[in-house]
């Protein structure tokens, strides 16, 4: 008789507090069962709040699991990926938050059963990510945006608008209209010289989407080594909300003025010292170092189905140059 498939033995870290329904508990046992159902046998890991995520794929990791799963958000998968940094145990994506910009990329089905039986498949593709370095945090991997300047300070206020939450609204409305408009920032890529600029926002991309499904950096790829730099010269206030609400859904928007980059690493200080985010978290302000990290993980995902050109980016998308 011909020897059984072994099953897979993984670590489903999952977020209950994630998008409009992972808080039934039904959501969470389907997929448990769809994974198994796919020879996936899975214990499961709550991580509420979400930095409990990074702490439960890091222990996954050490206790041997053939495959961690993340489930939730972006938030909860960023954890995820930051306990698995540089391990060989691939890592497998249900798609269960608000806006799932980095399953999206990768071309991951929203559909759960089409998740459940992508991870089945086992076929893996090495992803970049960026490593974050500011005076206040030693060290903080990300997988979509670092942004300094104006959707720094704003973004936090209004990231949980596709939520129903309009709280923060006023706050970045208010805080738009006090921004300084003529900030210097002074930026080396790599080993050349430094450029020095007048920009409101410096955003360094390792997706092409971020935040609300904003299609920012349409030549970025996953799997390149690099990291995709945009700035924004000459823009006011008004133009710079108004870019930023017209890439939103995956449409991208040419605009002459918009400055783009590649590099490996980037040093920034800006005057006055403004603030620094990644993945929408605070993370300093005014000096920052960053570098990618080439295929630092392994994700089961699809393979890009154009080129460089990731999945889940529309093919209307059309580079600023």
């Amino acid at each position: 008789m011909p020897k059984s498939k072994k099953r897979i033995h993984a670590k489903l870290i999952a977020n209950p507090g994630a998008g409009q329904v992972l808080d039934q508990a039904s959501l969470l046992t389907q997929a448990a069962r769809c994974l198994m159902d796919c020879g996936i046998d899975v214990d499961v890991a709550l991580a509420r709040p979400t930095r409990r995520a990074a702490k439960a794929a890091s222990k996954a990791v050490e206790q041997g699991y053939d495959l961690i799963i993340g489930m939730g958000g972006d938030g909860t998968i960023g954890g995820v990926i930051r306990g698995m940094v540089n391990s060989k145990v691939p890592l497998g994506i249900i798609a269960a938050g608000t806006e799932n910009d980095f399953a999206h990329t990768l071309g991951i089905p929203d559909d759960l059963q089409a998740a459940c039986e992508l991870i089945a498949t086992g076929k893996t593709r090495p992803v970049d990510l960026g490593r974050l370095r500011t005076k206040k945090t030693d060290r903080f991997d990300f997988f979509m945006v670092t942004a300094i300047g104006l959707i720094a300070t704003v973004f936090p206020m209004i990231k949980n608008v596709p939520a129903g939450d309009f709280s923060g609204v006023m706050d970045a409305v208010k805080t738009l209209l006090h921004f300084n408009s003529n900030p210097r920032v002074y930026m080396a890529l790599d080993d050349q010289p430094e450029i020095e600029l007048e920009t409101m926002l410096v955003t360094i991309a390792n997706t092409p989407l971020i935040g609300l499904n904003n299609l920012l950096a349409p030549e970025a790829s996953l799997e390149d080594g690099l990291l995709d730099i945009a700035v924004y010269p000459g823009f006011s206030k008004v133009e710079l909300a108004s870019y930023f609400a017209r890439t939103v859904k995956q449409l991208a928007t040419a605009d002459d003025k918009v400055t783009r980059y590649k590099a490996r690493k980037i040093k920034i200080r800006t005057e006055p010292k403004l603030d620094i985010a990644a993945e929408g978290l605070m993370m300093g302000k005014g000096k920052a170092w960053i570098k990618a990290l080439p295929a630092a993980i392994s994700v089961v995902a699809p393979e890009p189905t154009n080129g460089s050109k990731e999945p889940g980016v529309k093919e209307e998308a059309v580079s600023a140059q």
